[in-house]
């Protein structure tokens, strides 16, 4: 009992409820939402649109950041390797691309639709196994623990993480079913998730 007394009395110290540039261009975008639902140009939030490509770039971001992280490595290559699953869900190995190029318009954009489209699903379950492997070889549930336990809580970027994730999952509902707010949604998330990544890579030399 007094180790779950310790554990939430100091999760309350770990709270920090400061943020950066970044916070705010967050909280921003968040307050531009219902404007640009109303006024952008739908054409803009298609698939291999302006707005996904920005996706990319932010995700991109986020591994590079990942990837200089002077503190904590390998936990922080395995953060790289997650961020980089999610640009080839969010591409489909580009997917669209060969689909537009190689099969009919009427055609449904598959890869069983490919003769050889079954590499890419391959590929695909070859970089999880990779991840998984990596992740056991370094051991690295230990690290996470150690984050969990102690590292700070930036409250805005996870709050803001958590909201825009359920958003751009319930965008996708056939009740709302509105492509502008689940790519807004889902830049916004990116954009908060690249900042948290920004922010523990440095948690060893703020403590």
């Amino acid at each position: 009992m007094n180790a779950i007394k310790l554990f939430i009395t100091d999760l309350w110290h770990r709270l920090k409820w400061r943020g950066n540039l970044l916070t705010f261009v967050e909280l921003g975008l968040i307050i531009a939402i219902l404007p640009i639902m109303r006024g952008a140009n739908p054409q803009w939030f298609v698939e291999d649109g302006l707005v996904e490509n920005i996706q990319l770039l932010v995700l991109s971001t986020a591994i590079i950041v990942a990837c200089l992280s002077k503190n904590e490595q390998s936990l922080f290559i395995f953060v790289a390797m997650i961020v980089g699953f999610m640009i080839i869900r969010e591409t489909n190995l580009f997917r669209g691309y060969f689909c537009a190029r190689y099969l009919e318009e009427d055609t449904i954009c598959r890869w069983k639709e490919f003769r050889f489209g079954w590499i890419a699903d391959a590929l695909r379950w070859l970089f999880v196994l990779t991840m998984v492997g990596y992740f056991m070889y370094h051991k690295l549930w230990k690290k996470v623990w150690q984050y969990i336990c102690n590292a700070p809580i930036f409250v805005w970027d996870l709050l803001i993480l958590g909201v825009m994730i359920v958003g751009g999952t319930a965008a996708e509902f056939q009740s709302i079913d509105n492509e502008i707010l689940e790519e807004c949604c889902e830049l916004i998330a990116y954009l908060a998730l690249t900042n948290c990544i920004w922010r523990y890579t440095g948690w060893t030399e703020e403590k």
